[in-house]
């Protein structure tokens, strides 16, 4: 047996995109085999290569530490630093991908020029800005604690410019800051010692702001793990309300319907939750529908949430999940009085007015724990994100109890499996070849996509090709689709060119906002007379197919 401590070795084929203006027309793959130890770093490799293979490969390198910032290059697509990862870990069937930075012109090979993200950067004004003119107590502007730590929570920036690459926004709107430059300005708009604050929070909302789709591509490529959503972009956009210069109007509009009506889509046909008055019932005060069309004892009993699009627009999924619990011998209980979960109100930067909300759906949910119905099952991500990662902290700020636990559906299917309560014998071929979208609200939640291509991949029948390109935003998360059309719908239109590339037949995902944003730039190019011959496919639906339900609840 061979010592654990001895260094492991492979060959593999370090893919590198060059390009040289001054000889070459466009640019070209070249590939460099290479045999490397457990230790090595992308970048040892790129200097393995340079010094014993091909001299004039040129990149950027200092420090070697994560420190400086000068080695980020795209690795299998994303913005990673050279010098932090480990080859092993990004090998895939044999082949590493290295390209430079997007959005940045290429000035050879992995380096490109950094102009155009640095001026992002000046654009904020980054330095204290003093009013001199103004006298200032001694404890006004001193630095508390609390400010200390706001201030630290973006200090590790090293600019490298991996946020920049891999943002969406700018894929298709070159005038967005960048995450970069909205978090330097965050510095200094919470320094106390600042007297401009206000005038930054108006100038941000003015450069886009409220563009972010939340994505959090930006997180995942940050070699620093800076949390740029939730610690500054809603931040900030909370400030911005605060200062009453956001949100955008198209934001308001969404929270008075969702003051209105309780949900932050209108009633246009009945709602799922209506559409079954047989099954109404009640449970310890909670008006609900109760649904067990099996023989026999039930494996057991959870409450679906569907969320707001679900349950208003889009009916037909709320029937497949029920389909597929009833399918596996799960009862269900379904709360008639559900209303929007808050995330828009936390999305837009208006968590003041989402109390009533957020109470009503806590009362509900801990009436059902302490009967013994702890688990809370979401269908839709947004939904599953605020619950997961927002009432956790809203819990303590409005003194409420947390006893329930949020589960995805999708999250629940794959328990049920490891218990052996899913069925998945009964389930029948579905042709078809499709693409699955991960939603950014999945990921948000820290579920894994391997969740739903498992699942997908377990229906006879079913061709999944693996994205291409990773990271691939919707673009109609973080309220973009109400004030920013333009640009969610040249995202949704983007992703679904990326898919079609490959040949499927269209997009597979369990995310409701993210198959209203496609549904709506397939339209946007059906108006525009260019139709694009493309699926968007729920993922709800198509296992309860492969179940063998029809539209509509089998048997009702």
């Amino acid at each position: 047996m061979k010592d654990m401590k001895e260094i492991r070795e492979m060959k593999a084929i370090i893919r590198i995109l060059r390009f040289n203006p001054d000889i070459d027309e466009k640019p070209y793959y070249q590939d460099f085999e290479l045999e490397f130890g457990s230790g090595t770093t992308i970048l040892g490799c790129l200097i393995n290569i340079k010094d014993n293979q091909e001299g004039s490969l040129t990149f950027r390198r200092s420090c070697r530490s994560g420190i400086c910032g000068s080695c980020a290059v795209r690795i299998n697509h994303r913005a990673m630093l050279a010098c932090k990862t480990q080859a092993m870990d990004v090998v895939k069937d044999g082949v590493v991908l290295v390209e430079p930075l997007v959005h940045l012109r290429t000035i050879k090979d992995l380096v490109v020029d950094l102009e155009p993200f640095y001026n992002t950067i000046e654009q904020v004004h980054p330095w204290l800005i003093t009013d001199r003119t103004v006298t200032v107590k001694e404890e006004q502007g001193a630095v508390t604690r609390a400010d200390a730590e706001l201030l630290s929570s973006v200090d590790d920036c090293i600019f490298c410019g991996a946020c920049y690459s891999d943002c969406n926004v700018i894929d298709v709107d070159r005038l967005f800051l960048g995450p970069s430059a909205i978090a330097k300005s965050f510095r200094f708009t919470v320094d106390p010692r600042d007297s401009a604050g206000d005038e930054r929070i108006r100038q941000l909302v003015e450069q886009g702001l409220y563009k972010c789709p939340v994505d959090q591509e930006c997180e995942i490529a940050c070699p620093k793990g800076l949390s740029l959503r939730r610690d500054v972009i809603e931040y900030l956009r909370c400030s911005a309300v605060a200062n009453e210069v956001g949100p955008m109007p198209a934001h308001k509009r969404l929270i008075m319907s969702v003051l209105d009506t309780g949900a932050s889509v209108p009633v246009t046909t009945t709602q799922a939750v209506d559409e079954y008055p047989e099954y109404e019932c009640d449970f310890h005060g909670i008006h609900e529908l109760y649904i067990k069309k099996f023989e026999g004892e039930p494996v057991a009993e959870v409450v679906l949430f569907f969320g707001c699009i679900i349950n208003r627009r889009q009916q037909d999924t709320a029937a497949a999940i029920i389909n597929i619990f009833q399918h596996n011998n799960v009862a269900v209980h379904i709360p008639k009085k559900q209303v929007c979960c808050g995330s828009p109100f936390m999305r837009v930067g208006m968590r003041d007015a989402m109390k009533p909300f957020v109470t009503q759906n806590f009362e509900i949910f801990n009436t059902y724990a302490s009967h013994g119905v702890p688990q809370i099952l979401t269908s839709c991500s947004g939904c599953n994100s605020t619950f997961r990662h927002d009432y956790p902290g809203l819990e303590r700020e409005y003194g409420l109890n947390f006893d329930f636990r949020i589960v995805d559906v999708g999250e629940y299917m794959t328990m049920m499996e490891a218990d052996g309560n899913l069925r998945l014998e009964d389930l029948k071929p579905v042709k078809m070849r499709a693409m699955y979208h991960y939603p950014c609200h999945i990921r948000a939640s820290e579920l894994d996509e391997s969740i739903y291509v498992d699942l997908i991949q377990k229906i006879p029948g079913m061709e999944l090709v693996q994205v291409p390109s990773s990271g691939l935003c919707c673009g109609g998360g973080g309220g973009v689709r109400a004030a920013y059309p333009d640009v969610s719908d040249k995202l949704s239109i983007r992703r679904m060119e990326v898919a079609k590339e490959e040949g499927v037949d269209g997009l597979l995902t369990n995310c409701p906002f993210c198959i209203l944003s496609f549904e709506r730039g397939l339209e946007l190019m059906r108006e525009l007379g260019e139709p694009m011959e493309f699926g968007i496919f729920d993922f709800y639906k198509v296992f309860s197919r492969a179940f063998g339900e029809e539209d509509g609840i089998g048997g009702i």
